[in-house]
């Protein structure tokens, strides 16, 4: 019993490390802008003007303070606080730059390290599902500020070191009711812990993603109109990329950031347009 409570000094040092780590980035969130951003790409001044406009109806706070990247990839990617000195970072898809399909074909994407056809059917979809709507891209601008504005990026920071805390003494608890299994019933009680604290890591990132839709979707109804295309699109791109990359894209972004799958975001945007007021807009 008593080696496992010496590591108290051990397990709250390794807390606040964790919670320092995780805090760092939305402190000085030029750290994701630099782990985010696309080396061949910059955001150009009116969208970060717009971003701001938007953030303004929005009520969020110093919307100054907020800076706009193009990220990697298609998906889009917020940090900071917009009342901290160091403000907030919004990073937007690549395809935020596309204007027609000939912005797609001129952007030098390629499918699995192969120049993409143009031409073909899957080429003809991509042109297509690549290009944004102005209501799509006020939905996903209007998303990634709900987060911001909501604190997303911080709520989770000390989830894990609180895991980890709880995780230890719950297992010294277990001890002093088993003695005998001190060899194993300590590592599996602090499993037990961090189970947990996965499993309630992955709800929260899902009600987060959720609210931040309702919190956009309910700015305006073109908003919700936009997400619900986006996540239609979306849908629609996995069916024709799956066949090449064998993988579900939804399920491989909910695996890896807990975020829900397309289909379930677009049945609560979807329930959204139909049972609100828009009178007030």
């Amino acid at each position: 019993m008593s080696r496992y409570e010496n590591m108290r000094k051990v397990v709250y040092l390794a807390a606040g490390a964790m919670a320092a780590l995780n805090c760092v980035p939305h402190a000085f969130p030029a750290v994701i802008r630099k782990s985010y951003e696309s080396p061949d790409a910059k955001a150009p001044e009116e969208l970060t003007t717009h971003v701001r406009r938007i953030a303004r109806a929005m009520h969020v706070r110093n919307p100054d303070r907020i800076e706009v990247f193009i990220s990697r990839g298609f998906s889009s990617v917020s940090g900071g606080c917009a009342l901290w000195p160091n403000g907030a970072v919004i990073g937007v898809p690549r395809t935020f730059l596309f204007r027609n399909r000939s912005d797609v074909e001129r952007s030098g994407l390629r499918l699995q390290n192969e120049d993409i056809d143009w031409n073909s059917d899957i080429g003809q979809k991509l042109a297509h599902l690549l290009v944004p709507s102005a209501q799509e891209m006020n939905f996903r601008i209007a998303h990634e500020l709900a987060h911001v504005e909501l604190l997303d990026p911080l709520v989770k920071v000390p989830l894990a070191s609180t895991a980890l805390v709880a995780s230890y003494h719950l297992a010294l608890v277990a001890l002093r009711f088993l003695p005998r299994l001190a060899n194993t019933g300590f590592p599996l009680m602090f499993g037990a812990g961090l189970f947990v604290y996965l499993q309630l890591s992955s709800a929260l990132g899902r009600w987060m993603e959720f609210r931040a839709d309702r919190r956009a979707a309910l700015c305006k109804k073109s908003y919700t109109e936009g997400g619900i295309d986006f996540m239609r699109k979306s849908i629609e791109l996995e069916s024709v990329l799956q066949p090449s990359t064998q993988i579900s894209i939804s399920q491989l972004i909910s695996s890896l950031s807990h975020h829900p799958d397309h289909q379930e975001r677009l049945d609560k945007l979807e329930k959204l347009l139909f049972i609100t007021n828009w009178d007030f807009n």
